[in-house]
């Protein structure tokens, strides 16, 4: 048996995911191949994670011997071109393919198909995601997923999802949006119990307790409704009381973002420290007070995930597709309307005005839950829709 399991590109969240599942391939005595179509992406810069990587792995495009003009994201067909061979040479067994919009994804599937190997569909997708059109819909099923012969998927919005595609229940299994939670937990902790090698390692972390969002500054993130939220929780507040907002990442809207923290006068409590290199996010989670994630559209959101691991009370989109697993009402956090910024600010307030204690429980019960959700969780799933190929054959 040899498993191969594509990724557009491993990055930290992959290699978290590949190792647990290398692991689980090593005890079955089965051969296990990552592949990749880049080593480096624009829209996630992860950063060197090669020593995260311990499992055997393939890249399609690396950047050392890839012209720079060559397209490396996710409509690359140059990439979907290169594939069929690289699968060729791999000879899989069963094949694990992220989703079935993009060029590799299309090719890995009709791959699959000519060779008659099985394909696992990796799938994140739900019905909420965009308008969705009936004919769309059912080519959607007819040409791609009733093709694959089970699947791996976040949670319950996004099996239910596939199975009105035409994708049976009992070839639907959970576990495939996970982050490394023992990196945050151990990190986080690490960050508060030193807090000061912490603002060493990062200058930019405020010394005034803080609201942190980590997340792009593009339209669907929401991020100019949260900082009128927050404007308006620290009138409320007082801004001698009122906690600061950070807001880290980078994105197509970081100039409307800078003139409306300007306009509203929050030049020295909304902090934009830009991007932060996956290593160093620990301890901007470890000094934060709560985490808040504001999308509008949200397919899953894995830095529900880390905040979760990081030990963060988490207020939370009630569109974001990891809610119905990660938050829990009025326990671990809060979920509000992202289109009414009222209603962000009245999350704000009452996190704010929980007693630290309060705070400290939603912070440990955030734990309990994502405790369910590890690297283990992937690979058990992955090995559940492996066997139940292998049953139907």
């Amino acid at each position: 048996m040899h498993v191969v399991v594509i990724f557009h590109t491993i990055g930290g969240y992959h290699a978290a995911r590949l190792r647990a599942a290398y692991t689980i391939c090593q005890q079955k005595g089965w051969r296990f191949t990552a592949v990749e179509v880049t080593d480096n992406t624009l829209e996630h810069p992860w950063g060197d994670i090669r020593q995260e990587i311990t499992f055997p792995y393939k890249t399609l495009m690396p950047v050392k011997t890839t012209p720079a003009s060559t397209d490396r994201g996710y409509q690359s067909t140059i990439a979907a071109s290169l594939l069929p061979t690289c699968l060729d040479t791999l000879k899989p067994s069963v094949l694990i393919i992220p989703g079935w919009g993009f060029p590799v994804s299309r090719a890995a599937l009709s791959w699959c198909q000519r060779h008659r190997i099985p394909a696992i569909l990796m799938s994140e997708s739900k019905r909420d995601d965009e308008k969705r059109q009936w004919w769309k819909e059912r080519l959607k099923s007819w040409l791609y997923v009733r093709r694959y012969n089970a699947a791996l998927v976040g949670g319950e919005l996004h099996r239910r999802y596939l199975i009105e595609l035409g994708m049976p229940r009992d070839k639907i299994f959970l576990g495939y949006d996970v982050v490394d939670n023992d990196y945050f937990r151990h990190g986080a902790d690490t960050a508060r119990r030193y807090p000061d090698a912490a603002r060493r390692r990062q200058p930019k972390i405020p010394l005034k307790p803080y609201f942190l969002s980590v997340t792009r500054l593009i339209k669907r993130k929401n991020v100019l409704r949260l900082i009128e939220a927050f404007a308006a929780y620290r009138q409320q507040i007082g801004e001698e009381e009122a906690w600061d907002l950070v807001v880290c990442g980078n994105g197509e809207e970081e100039t409307s973002v800078r003139n409306l923290i300007y306009q509203k006068k929050l030049n020295n409590c909304v902090h934009l420290p830009g991007f932060i290199l996956y290593k160093f996010t620990v301890d901007w989670y470890g000094l934060a007070n709560a985490f808040v994630h504001p999308a509008v559209q949200e397919q899953w959101g894995l830095v529900v995930n880390e905040a979760c691991a990081a030990g963060l009370p988490i207020l939370c989109s009630h569109t974001v597709g990891a809610c119905p697993e990660l938050v829990q009402e009025s326990q671990n956090g809060l979920l509000f309307d992202p289109e009414s910024s009222p209603d962000i600010t009245r999350a704000l307030l009452y996190i704010h005005r929980l007693h630290s204690d309060s705070r400290t429980r939603m912070a440990k019960l955030s734990r309990q839950i994502i405790a369910n959700y590890s690297p283990q969780k992937f690979s058990d799933g992955l090995l559940k829709s492996i066997y139940a190929i292998l049953k139907q054959n």
